[in-house]
């Protein structure tokens, strides 16, 4: 069989069946994408959905469901109901796949496909994830997504194998739990060096215009952004999270930090500041009646704001479409924020280092539940703080660490080739247990050996 594959659905919509590759963990994997041709005729950009080839499966026998499901949507679209970046759509009591909904997103551009500048990108998800979008918006959720699967800004490729990233319906204490949200799918906010800009499209200065009207001093409206293609770095935030940080491309080249969302509000003392995942802005009152009247207008405003930073507004072209970002796997965590020096304790040179851990989560398998560089991360933590406890530890030995790791907690059991007194593993527990843990999606149980005070000839890591 020879790909790409055509496949008419009618006189004006055909769908394209390619198979490509794709670097994934610590592979490549083949990958069938589907693209339609057709559905700018009535108004609707094009579509395309990713799915990845099964290990043991035949890369001729591309599923047919999809077809089928772009034939509905196509239908939909005749009678009207077009969409856009942000919307959604319920795929029946069955779904597809195991999923019940998708979201339609800005394309990812893959090598070895036709450009896809023009097209939504399909993501499959879970109940849970299509709970948590419509609460805290689809850019966190696209952050949440690209982290744990380790690429960058996110994967559009799908597969049956993924599980929830939120298992339960757990709610999360963030500051957007119970904010009012104004959704602007087609605006983007990111910061580089001091200056934040907010490009707002013309498609969303009307909403953004009421909920800043009538605002109170010490009140804030906050505004859920789309994902900024002009980013190499994405604000990131999990609950628990102390201090700012971003995942970004391999390969970060313009500096430019996007987030998910701003807040805007005024108050006696001005401020700029990352919250979570997005940023804050506080202005003079004003400041802020000079920002409502040049939103009112549909024209472009800056300020100085404290610290040397700088506030702009401008806006983007209703025509203006922005071009397919490209897959970027192998994401790297930035930290944005450390604690003042003070705060930062002083340890000897590290006389701890972590071996290659063992898994022992059972047949299940490890990349489904955790991202190989988060829990490599993650080890890495325990690895400092151990040695930061242990700094005037003279004895040679290795102290094994059973951690069950899960989506609220983390478990430890010390294991040792000395006897251990209770007193000691109870310290040691303490310590490991105050640390961040990595995100699962469900639990993992890992064995892994710290050798103190030990030359280790091989790192296995």
């Amino acid at each position: 069989m020879s790909f790409p594959i055509s496949v008419n659905l009618d006189e004006s919509l055909k769908v394209e069946i390619h198979l490509h590759q794709l670097y994934l963990g610590d592979r490549d994997r083949y990958c069938w994408t589907y693209l339609t041709r057709g559905m700018q005729t009535h108004q609707q950009s094009e579509m395309c959905l990713s799915l990845l080839v099964d290990d043991e499966g035949n890369t001729e026998d591309f599923p047919k469901t999809p077809i089928k499901m772009f034939q509905l949507l196509a239908e939909r679209t005749r009678s009207g109901r077009t969409v856009v970046s942000g919307d959604s759509t319920r795929l029946g009591q069955k779904g597809i796949f195991g999923f019940p909904s998708l979201f339609y997103v800005p394309s990812i551009q893959y090598k070895g496909l036709p450009s896809v500048d023009k097209y939504l990108g399909l993501i499959l998800v879970h109940q849970q994830e299509y709970d948590y979008v419509r609460q805290y918006g689809l850019t966190r959720f696209l952050s949440r997504l690209g982290k744990f699967c380790s690429s960058f800004p996110y994967p559009t490729w799908n597969t049956p194998a993924r599980p929830s990233l939120f298992p339960t319906n757990t709610r999360e204490l963030s500051i957007l739990s119970d904010a009012s949200h104004v959704l602007a799918d087609y605006s983007y906010a990111h910061q580089l060096d001091s200056v934040l800009q907010l490009q707002l499209h013309q498609k969303d200065a009307g909403q953004v215009q009421k909920a800043l009207a009538g605002l109170q001093e010490d009140q804030v409206a906050v505004i859920n952004t789309a994902f900024s293609p002009r980013c190499d770095a994405s604000l990131y935030w999990q609950e628990g999270q102390e201090f700012p940080g971003a995942y970004a491309a391999p390969e970060a080249t313009t500096g430019m930090l996007g987030g998910s969302f701003v807040s805007l509000g005024f108050s006696q003392l001005a401020e700029l500041s990352i919250e979570e995942d997005g940023f804050s802005v506080v202005f003079t009152e004003g400041d802020w009646k000079a920002l409502c009247q040049a939103i009112n207008n549909e024209e472009s405003y800056e300020t100085e704001l404290p610290e040397g930073r700088r506030f702009v507004l401008d806006y983007i072209d209703v025509s203006a479409r922005p071009k397919a970002r490209s897959y970027e796997p192998v994401a790297v965590w930035k930290n944005l924020k450390q604690p003042d020096a003070a705060e930062v304790p002083v340890t000897t040179p590290l006389n701890v280092r972590a071996g290659a851990f063992k898994n022992l989560s059972g047949a299940a398998s490890l990349a489904e539940r955790v991202s190989q560089v988060e829990l490599l991360a993650y080890i890495e933590r325990v690895e400092a703080a151990l040695s930061a406890a242990m700094s005037e530890e003279s004895d040679s030995f290795v102290l094994e660490l059973e951690l069950k790791i899960m989506p609220d907690q983390v478990k430890v059991r010390p294991f040792s080739n000395i006897e251990l007194n209770p007193e000691f593993e109870a310290f040691i527990t303490g310590v490991v247990q105050k640390i961040e843990a990595c995100p699962v999606t469900s639990q993992i149980l890992i064995r892994v050996p710290f050798h103190i005070n030990q030359e280790m000839k091989n790192d296995a890591r």
